[in-house]
């Protein structure tokens, strides 16, 4: 179950400005969800009249410290449009808004009335606060994954792309592949090439993440222990790739002669993702039980391999492909965390957020069945040691871990 570690004593020390950074971040990360936000501004809405008696002097609140963390709340709720135009606000709420006085104990009292109502929410420590001592560590900490990958060439030949030095690579039937300084590999074709039929792979191992420029323009973030086969030069009439692990994808807009758009391709073991010119990303690990497609813009048409099931994906939308396939709303922040540097878990079960940890950290894990289903929710930087996750983790008192060489021992 999920651990509650906003409370209203932290909302109080926040609003009186006695947090320490470490806590105000978390306030801050809570909010960043607009699905909090939302459901903040419902019990706004809800409760005004019952809160509208609550003495800022009973909440032992300092105005001036309200005042700021209502502008800044209000700001935020302002960008994601939760705020509700002055034609939906009855006339009876509409007075008892404009006051900025009356505003400050109306916010304060809500917030702590919405930790208050169970919205039972388990946000991270970041490193620094202090800690439950449930960790473990080794003395070399382990750090976090980087850019690095293999560059497979037609000929059977590889390239460790952290190693190589930046600029040109090789020269591939009139196709010059390129390393730039900012860690990315980009092909450029010379002048006619016949090339269709020559193909690279790329792949990262786990700790690695790497970007390639494809031959058409096209742009692929590929996260730890994932690779993407593709020609070198696509063809006339279509665009082809194969792919394993987690890959986000930004495909350009190509036409043919006939001012006709070449579809892209995306093959997986589970699903082929038929492409216009968009951007979605795609998990596709093999020890996940389905393949997650979230699109992000445009439009693709997926196809399940195991029941020929077909669908056409909209922006917002994640597929999830097993032996069938379902559709549903895409939590966007959660699914595109890992290109945003973060880890975000909602309600995700402990075996799911290891398996994550294991393949950017690069290490093993052993957690007891009956711990892995274990549902928490958090938000963490990818560039954090694994000490610093892992002490996250122990943090909610329910498991304790322990870091021996690149081996994570979960225990109760």
């Amino acid at each position: 179950m999920d651990e509650q570690i906003i409370t209203n004593e932290l909302l109080k020390r926040y609003l009186q400005g006695k947090c320490t950074v470490a806590e105000q971040q978390i306030i801050a990360d809570f909010l960043d969800d607009p699905n909090n936000l939302i459901r903040l501004h419902q019990i706004l809405a809800e409760q005004t009249n019952s809160l509208w008696d609550s003495s800022a002097e009973d909440l032992e609140l300092d105005h001036g410290q309200i005042i700021d963390w209502q502008r800044r709340l209000y700001e935020r709720m302002e960008e994601e449009q939760l705020i509700p135009s002055d034609k939906t606000i009855p006339n009876s709420l509409r007075r008892r808004i404009f006051p900025i006085q009356q505003r400050i104990q109306w916010y304060a009292a809500a917030i702590l009335l919405f930790v208050g109502l169970g919205a039972l929410v388990w946000l991270w420590i970041p490193q620094g606060a202090e800690q439950p001592q449930q960790l473990t560590h080794q003395n070399n900490p382990i750090a976090p994954g980087s850019e690095k990958a293999i560059l497979k060439l037609s000929d059977g030949s590889m390239i460790s792309l952290s190693d190589a030095d930046n600029g040109k690579l090789v020269d591939q039937a009139g196709v010059n592949v390129q390393k730039t300084a900012a860690g990315e590999i980009v092909y450029t074709a010379a002048g006619t090439t016949t090339a269709s039929n020559v193909f690279n792979s790329i792949s990262t191992p786990n700790g690695g993440q790497y970007r390639v420029t494809l031959p058409d323009g096209s742009k692929a973030r590929l996260n730890a222990a994932s690779s993407l086969t593709y020609p070198i030069e696509f063809d006339k009439n279509e665009r082809r790739v194969k792919m394993t692990g987690e890959v986000y994808f930004e495909i350009a807009k190509v036409s043919n002669e006939k001012k006709e758009r070449i579809p892209f391709f995306v093959k997986t073991d589970k699903q082929l993702i038929q492409v216009l010119g968009t951007t979605f990303n795609v998990n596709a690990y093999a020890n996940e039980p389905y393949d997650c497609t979230t699109l992000v813009e445009g439009s693709i048409r997926l196809v399940a391999a195991g029941s020929g099931q077909s669908e056409l994906l909209q922006p917002g939308q994640q597929a999830l492909v097993g032996k069938n396939m379902q559709l549903s709303a895409a939590d966007m922040q959660q699914n595109l965390a890992w290109v945003n540097g973060y880890f975000i878990f909602r309600r995700e079960e402990l075996g799911s957020i290891l398996r994550k940890i294991a393949r950017w950290y690069d290490v093993t894990v052993e957690c007891p069945p009956e711990l892995s289903t274990m549902k928490f929710t958090g938000k963490v930087s990818r560039s954090q040691s694994i000490s610093a996750v892992a002490d996250m983790i122990a943090s909610v008192n329910k498991v304790q871990l322990e870091i021996k060489e690149r081996r994570i021992i979960v225990k109760k």
